[in-house]
């Protein structure tokens, strides 16, 4: 069903993501999409595929911000996350990822069976080796997914607060609470409180 459901949001979003990545690509040089290696079912790594949001040198200028700027690396080291990050490649970036258009490309992850429409979101190694060994190995029974509960109930939480949601959702997993997450999913794409 994911594989199926996959394939048709992939032909009808194919477009529009494609289009954003020409131009993305036409002012900020470098690859289409992004691709870093995340921890997926039974621990397997796999690549994730991302529509590129970020100028070319992301990593060097995220490294250059942290090593300035105490406060801002412990919460990045908290929550993977920096207002008004200054790698996104503009106002097109910035809007790709409000929409939530970068994560388009993880709809062929799914069909190449890495990941399911919802679940546990797929981590970096380092962010891995932060979490429990309990909750990690249940985390490892599921594919993870383009969206899950910690991100519709709080897009900035950290590490442990993410924990938290991911045991909930794999000790309930439901129709209902499925449902429920598409819906909340939809509702902030509507209203551009993504990444």
């Amino acid at each position: 069903m994911n594989r199926l459901v996959a394939a048709l949001l992939l032909l009808i979003t194919l477009p529009v993501f494609l289009i954003i990545a020409i131009l993305i690509k036409s002012k900020y040089p470098g690859p289409f999409f992004y691709k870093q290696v995340r921890e997926g079912k039974n621990g397997k790594p796999f690549k994730i595929i991302k529509l590129r949001t970020m100028v070319a040198n992301a990593e060097m200028v995220l490294q250059n911000m942290l090593k300035d700027n105490s406060s801002l690396a412990e919460k990045w080291a908290a929550t993977g996350v920096i207002k008004n990050d200054p790698r996104i490649a503009g106002k097109l970036g910035r809007l790709s990822r409000e929409l939530s258009i970068d994560e388009l490309p993880q709809l062929i992850n799914v069909l190449k069976g890495d990941m399911a429409l919802i679940g546990p979101r797929p981590l970096e190694i380092p962010s891995v080796e932060m979490l429990h060994p309990n909750t990690r190995s249940l985390r490892n029974s599921i594919l993870p997914g383009i969206t899950g509960l910690a991100q519709v109930e709080n897009r900035s939480a950290t590490i442990r607060q993410m924990q938290f949601y991911d045991r909930l959702y794999i000790k309930k997993i439901s129709i209902g609470l499925n449902t429920y997450i598409v819906y909340k999913t939809f509702l902030s794409i509507v209203k551009r409180t993504g990444a």
